[in-house]
């Protein structure tokens, strides 16, 4: 990604250590930074296979406008959590984003976009590829004639809304994701899936595949919770659930958290968490050896987890 500005040309970043990042930052990314007489810019980037998250951190003395050149991906989201910025792609009109909007828009394109003078301003942007798309198409119709538009005209099309409560909570859970390296993967992974499944249920106005599943989907899906019960230190992934049971992965997202009022990862969770107590409150088994039985291959992970879960940590719930 290139950054440049109409009054100070081309915008270097720097790499930057993300200790020193006030308030929420996003795990495990690549950080820069640019300090200058304008102010602030910090961009934080987490890429994985098949999907970026970008976390964008700005503070302005002045009214900015900036130039964002980026490289392709099938679907960009931008959800702007404060501030108000407006937005311009090649040939389309200009956008206005409040504060807990998002837009959603097709391919690579350069934007501008306007800061107002005075304020900070964060903006969490994620992109996807073909290949994660694929599984949605079925469950969202309007996705296939959305990319269909956008490639065949000269302007990049846009969908623009406010935010749902659980695509902010899902935001707010990636920043503080808890875990290091080895679960960090796994936990955006998840997270990302339930950010895009929200997105386009806000984007499209569509009702989910909750209600509309077979009765042989809704056997696969029961399946799909027993091979996640039957061994918690396992470390499978949705993608891989849903090839052994046989079902689209978003339709096993969406009906899953119908048949059980919870998503998948919340599942798994809350049985780690439920099975932790239950060894704590029977056996004298070191809290080290209790975080290995239950899917967790590094201490501090567990104690976190567990802190998390039930507002205290392992040893103190276990001296109580």
């Amino acid at each position: 990604m290139k950054i440049s500005s109409p009054q100070y040309g081309l915008i270097s970043l720097a790499p930057m250590h993300a200790d020193e990042i006030a308030g929420m930052k996003l795990p495990g990314s690549e950080t820069k930074f640019c300090e200058s007489e304008f102010g602030t810019i910090i961009i934080q980037e987490f890429n994985a296979k098949y999907y970026s998250i970008r976390y964008s951190i700005f503070n302005f003395f002045q009214k900015m406008s900036l130039l964002f050149q980026e490289q392709n991906s099938a679907i960009k989201s931008r959800l702007v959590l404060k501030g108000d910025i407006e937005i311009k792609s090649a040939g389309s009109r200009q956008l206005h984003i409040k504060e807990g909007q998002f837009a959603l828009f097709r391919g690579a394109y350069d934007e501008s976009v306007i800061f107002n003078e005075g304020n900070e301003f964060r903006i969490f942007d994620t992109s996807y590829s073909h290949e994660l798309l694929n599984g949605l198409l079925t469950a969202f119709p309007s996705l296939s004639d959305f990319i269909e538009r956008s490639s065949n005209a000269k302007k990049s099309h846009l969908i623009h809304s406010f935010a749902s409560g659980s695509m902010i909570e899902i935001v707010h859970d990636i920043l503080k994701c808890p875990y290091d390296a080895n679960l960090r993967k796994l936990y955006f992974q998840n997270k990302v899936n339930d950010f895009l499944f929200e997105l386009f249920v806000q984007s499209f106005k569509t009702q989910s595949t909750d209600g509309g599943l077979t009765d042989l989907e809704n056997s696969a899906i029961r399946k799909a919770r027993e091979i996640i019960l039957l061994d918690l230190k396992s470390h499978i992934t949705i993608q891989e659930i849903s090839k052994q049971v046989g079902i689209n992965e978003f339709k096993l997202k969406a009906g899953f958290k119908q048949q059980f009022g919870q998503g998948i990862f919340e599942c798994l969770l809350e049985a780690r968490m439920r099975e932790a107590k239950k060894i704590l409150l029977e056996t004298d088994k070191p809290i080290k050896e209790i975080a290995g039985l239950v899917g967790y291959n590094h201490l501090t992970n567990f104690i976190a987890a567990f802190r998390n879960y039930f507002g205290e940590t392992p040893g103190h719930f276990r001296r109580k």
